[in-house]
């Protein structure tokens, strides 16, 4: 959803409002705790699964859903990243950008100007990735020497700074969840190299009749079904 910025004010600093990359971790041991998966497993009286392996597992899991759906999950996280715009004729106030997750709080900060004022911070709907950045500043390209005012760089060099990923522990979906646990049982039911086959009933043009076959833990657990759900961009 693409907003409007609304709610803008300055402030004087040229840096980051925040350490960069800093990471708040949720309590995945409470949201997504050791007996919730020995009962889901059906392993709360199996002495070979030890607490240590499925804090591993846990951890796999986690990592795996955040690749699949590009989502921040282990934590809250401040995220800085470019800014500068795309060429545009003069006279436009704002412009379009994708940020690289969802803005968890609303509140995104620009900064890196070379005038104090140029640093503001502005307001989107929290969970928003697809926002409208105020133009700070804008430099005529002249290496177009038939039409200098032909397009301009806009907010040159600036960056903007915003926390992303979910506000708490709470927030994370519960399918999420489930994809995780989804995730963790196939890990603990089948510990080896294990191929998991498959006939594709449209293509037989194999010379082994169509079928195939993954060892990819997310899509052979369903994980990846559950997790998919979450993912706008997913096809």
């Amino acid at each position: 959803m693409l907003t409007a910025t609304t709610g803008e004010r300055h402030y004087d600093p040229r840096q980051p409002p925040f350490e960069p990359d800093r990471l708040e971790r949720f309590e995945w041991h409470k949201g997504l705790s050791l007996d919730m998966i020995r009962l889901h497993t059906k392993t709360d009286d199996v002495p070979g699964v030890t607490d240590e392996q499925l804090e591993l597992y846990r951890a796999s899991s986690i990592e795996a859903a955040e690749f699949y759906t590009g989502m921040l999950l282990a934590g809250q996280r401040t995220v800085v990243e470019p800014v500068q715009g795309p060429p545009s004729r003069p006279g436009k106030l704002t412009y379009r950008m994708r940020l690289r997750y969802p803005v968890a709080d609303g509140m995104v900060y620009l900064y890196g100007g070379s005038h104090p004022a140029d640093n503001v911070v502005f307001q989107v709907p929290p969970n928003t990735r697809s926002i409208r950045v105020p133009i700070r500043s804008g430099l005529i390209d002249l290496t177009n020497c038939c039409d200098p005012c032909a397009s301009h760089a806009l907010n040159r060099g600036m960056m903007v700074a915003y926390k992303a990923g979910f506000r708490c522990m709470e927030d994370v979906p519960a399918g999420i969840v489930v994809g995780c646990l989804q995730y963790i049982a196939w890990i603990i039911e089948h510990p080896g190299d294990e191929l998991m086959t498959q006939r594709n009933r449209k293509d037989n043009s194999t010379k082994i009749g169509g079928v195939s076959g993954s060892n990819n833990i997310a899509m052979v657990s369903g994980a990846l079904e559950s997790w998919r759900l979450y993912d706008s961009e997913a096809i």
